[in-house]
């Protein structure tokens, strides 16, 4: 695709993104009369309600100006927490609609549930022992050092590995471009060279982190 990309960095539900989305086209289509600075006072305002600020948010977003920019970015470094997430889809909107005025090329939003950064997209997966045996010490030392080893070697970033005792689960940053599927699969086959003890079937998303319980869940469906 052409174009320059921008990736949502921090990780905001899909349906709240939606819903923004959605809430974001409506108010393009009314903003008759509105101006930019009466929305930065409102932003600012400690007397502004929740509606208010969600307004002043979404319009500063689409609006085009340097200034709303500005105040989003200001607004965004400390937002009311149940505006969080509203504030960085704003903050992205807005860096997006400057972006395209400036340069007069085409910009291209990629967001998921779990968020990226830079080039990257933030996945988890889950994957189980076979047969729901438990890891041993040297199966548990192993998944981490190929694991992390593979994902670094695909220039990736590996936040978070935990592996319990019959599963473990991964959060990491992988490029675009990057086969994902090839990654973890070779990698499983590389763990189970020393002994079959993870099972070939994983689940990896970028829509969201599974909590333990639903992961016993799906544990109990596959086993």
């Amino acid at each position: 695709m052409d174009g320059t990309f921008h990736v949502l960095e921090t990780s905001v539900p899909i349906e709240r993104q939606m819903e923004y989305f959605r809430y974001s086209e409506r108010v393009k289509a009314n903003t008759a009369g509105d101006v930019v600075e009466k929305q930065i006072e409102i932003l600012n305002s400690s007397d502004s309600t929740y509606e208010e600020v969600k307004y002043a948010l979404t319009f500063l977003a689409i609006s085009g100006d340097v200034k709303a920019y500005r105040a989003l970015e200001a607004y965004s470094k400390e937002p009311e927490e149940e505006l969080s997430d509203w504030a960085a889809l704003s903050l992205l909107q807005a860096k997006i609609m400057l972006e395209y005025e400036f340069l007069n090329e085409k910009q291209v939003l990629i967001s998921t549930g779990l968020g990226g950064k830079g080039t990257r997209l933030r996945f988890f997966a889950f994957f189980k022992s076979e047969h729901l045996f438990p890891f041993s010490e040297y199966q548990r030392n192993l998944i981490e050092k190929e694991f992390s080893f593979a994902i670094h070697k695909s220039h990736g970033i590996l936040e978070e590995i935990k592996v319990e005792d019959n599963y473990f689960t991964l959060l990491f940053l992988l490029e675009m471009s990057a086969d994902i599927r090839i990654l973890l699969n070779n990698t499983v086959w590389e763990c189970n060279e020393y002994g079959h003890f993870i099972d070939p079937c994983f689940v990896v998303t970028n829509v969201k982190v599974y909590s333990h319980e639903e992961i016993q869940k799906e544990l109990v469906q596959r086993g």
